[in-house]
């Protein structure tokens, strides 16, 4: 049996970035990270294969999380950072089986062809909204409430679908966007918050962010996101424990036995960050409190769907900007489309289109589980309506997530809340994508958190 001070359940980017943290900010080095499979990292993970950087899980992360950047320097990874180009700054939603680009500035919006001209309208309207309702309210509801029906089915439920793969009509907006709720709270419109937020900015001389989250710019590493987790791998050496399938969790007068196939590990504090059915088997005993809550925690399933072309003009239309999402309304099959070639253009041969599409989520489950001849028919129906041209690529790549993303459903963190008063009642943590944000942004700022919250615990 081996001893420790603190035992790490997963290592996904959360437990690696906790196990740093406690290092780096609690000085506590005696720890183990236990992981079942053969790999650690998680979601997080890429490939290189003939010139191309194949990201399986999230693309990059904004640059504006201090958080983050603080772990990439102190892991010595600074240097190998890469900002999305400009080409990638373009965004584009599909209506009415068309591209249409997002606007930037209260003008363009005015101008553009984004929403019809009553929609734009309504949009403008926005600071006469109703106000908000007692208890929590979804997206949509908080979409249509303040800026119309049409900008809620349409630019709404695209941004849900591109973060989510959600359907905005479930999803909770105080858990999913909390900074949309705290807005409304604090100025109670979303136009004066604006307001207030850029006259801030420009007094302390920063970019105000938009109304969703903060400003930044899509970030990655120059061999892809999985340099990260891979960095954080090596730090921990032995101490990380490769098919180490946990089983039990007791709690004895010496602190928390771990056992299970290839475990055997004595520790007095536990984080645990696993997805939340997991969580519940290992809970049960100690906090049977939040085992309902835990598994009322859903995940929507996502398919990758990787293309490359060695023509430039596969397609009828370039393929410069950022790619596109698709509103629910529009019923395309798909969630959205990157154009890698254009925001990484160092992930992908030079001349070529890279094309990252995905599929399935909240409302399409089952498109996620497509055998790959009819993922690849639902993709080219897709890109053919939207770009022009069904051309054959030249190599194609699948990756399926079961269990892609948390879906963060209305009276979420109610039941957040319910899980951690009980697992830390019980002396343990719990922390990740299940709970308070599904970004690697997110994974890294709750993995500090809890780290802190262990290291207090343990002095």
């Amino acid at each position: 049996m081996t001893r420790c001070r603190v035992a790490i359940v997963g290592a996904g980017i959360t437990g690696l970035a906790a196990a740093a943290w406690l290092e780096l900010d609690g000085g506590v080095s005696e720890l183990r990270v236990l992981e079942a499979d053969t790999r650690p990292g998680g979601k997080v993970r890429s490939e290189a294969v003939d010139g191309h950087v194949l990201e399986w899980g999230p693309q990059g992360f904004l640059d504006s999380a201090p958080d983050t950047l603080e772990l990439v320097d102190a892991v010595g990874l600074g240097a190998e950072l890469v900002r999305a180009d400009e080409r990638g700054a373009d965004r584009f939603i599909v209506r009415g089986g068309r591209l249409r680009r997002v606007p930037t500035s209260p003008l363009a919006f005015l101008t553009s062809d984004i929403l019809e001209l009553g929609g734009r309208l309504r949009v403008l309207a926005e600071p006469f909204g109703q106000r908000r309702p007692q208890g929590d309210e979804s997206v949509f509801d908080f979409a249509r409430r303040r800026i119309g029906h049409r900008a809620a089915e349409i630019l709404v439920d695209a941004m849900v679908t591109g973060v989510f793969a959600g359907d905005s009509r479930d999803l909770s907006l105080s858990a999913t966007f909390p900074r949309m709720a705290a807005m409304e709270a604090e100025h109670g419109s979303l136009t004066r918050a604006m307001l207030a937020r850029m006259a801030a900015a420009r007094r302390e001389g920063r970019h105000g962010g938009g109304p969703a989250g903060p400003a930044g710019t899509l970030t990655t590493f120059r061999r892809g996101m999985n340099r990260l987790p891979e960095r954080l791998a090596q730090r921990l050496g032995d101490r990380l424990l490769l098919n180490a399938r946990l089983s039990r969790l007791e709690r004895t007068a010496e602190g928390f036995h771990l056992r299970g196939e290839g475990v055997d590990l004595m520790a007095d504090s536990v984080l645990l960050s696993l997805p939340a059915h997991a969580t519940a088997r290992l809970v049960a005993e100690h906090a049977p409190a939040a085992v309902p809550a835990l598994e009322a925690m859903t995940t929507a399933p996502i398919a990758v769907h990787m293309a490359s072309y060695r023509d430039r003009a596969a397609f009828r239309r370039p393929l410069d900007g950022f790619g596109f999402l698709v509103p629910g309304v529009e019923d395309l099959g798909i969630l959205g489309t990157l154009f890698c070639h254009a925001i990484f253009p160092g992930q992908a041969p030079e001349g070529s289109l890279f094309l990252r599409t995905m599929v399935g989520g909240a409302r399409d489950p089952d498109g996620a589980r497509l055998a790959d001849d009819a993922l690849d028919g639902v993709v080219g129906d897709a890109l053919n309506q939207v770009l022009g041209g069904r051309p054959k690529p030249d190599r194609r790549w699948i990756v399926r997530w079961p269990e892609g993303i948390a879906q963060y459903r209305l009276g979420h963190l109610e039941r957040v809340a319910v899980v951690e008063g009980a697992v830390r009642g019980a002396g343990l943590e719990v922390a990740g994508s299940p709970y308070r944000g599904v970004s690697v942004n997110d994974c890294i700022r709750q993995a500090r958190e809890a780290a802190r919250r262990i290291t207090a615990r343990l002095t």
